[in-house]
């Protein structure tokens, strides 16, 4: 039993051996799976830097293409509204001229219009004063005659 024993022993501690061994192996392993661990996570950590760089340049780009765009925009809209500007002041200056234009032809037909009515007005003041001077001829004449036949009669 002894020899059993010391047999069971002899085998058990070559497995406590190999297992030690086994165990040395895969703290050794360990080690390295954490030094590579720890080479993963600085090359982990330097590929999401340079990725959140490159994020950031490609937002800043992005951000100062977007500014172009609307600047470009913002030119464009003033450079219609500028253009609607001029025509519509162009319109108006035209629009003025042709008030002007009327104007002047309408101060030119009323300055006709009233020169023929002050034509018409002296012309018919005319006609006036000479019915007027020979219907005061006539009551002259008829008055004489009424006088001179006074006087006949008186005689």
């Amino acid at each position: 039993m002894r020899k059993k024993y010391t047999e069971e022993m002899h085998v058990m501690e070559k497995q406590i051996s190999g297992l030690k061994n086994q165990i040395a192996e895969l703290q050794g392993e360990a080690a390295v799976l954490r030094e590579h661990q720890e080479k993963l996570d600085c090359k982990y950590n330097d590929e999401k830097n340079k990725l959140k760089m490159s994020f950031d340049e490609e937002k800043a780009n992005l951000q100062e293409l977007l500014r172009q765009e609307h600047e470009e925009d913002v030119r464009a809209r003033l450079e219609q509204v500028n253009e609607k500007f001029s025509q519509e002041r162009e319109e108006l200056i035209q629009n003025g001229v042709w008030v002007e234009e009327k104007m002047r032809v309408l101060v030119q037909t009323l300055q006709e219009e009233k020169g023929e009515l002050e034509r018409g007005f002296h012309e018919q003041l005319k006609r006036m004063a000479e019915v007027h001077a020979l219907e005061k001829e006539e009551l002259q004449q008829e008055l004489l005659r009424k006088h001179e036949r006074a006087l006949e009669e008186e005689r």
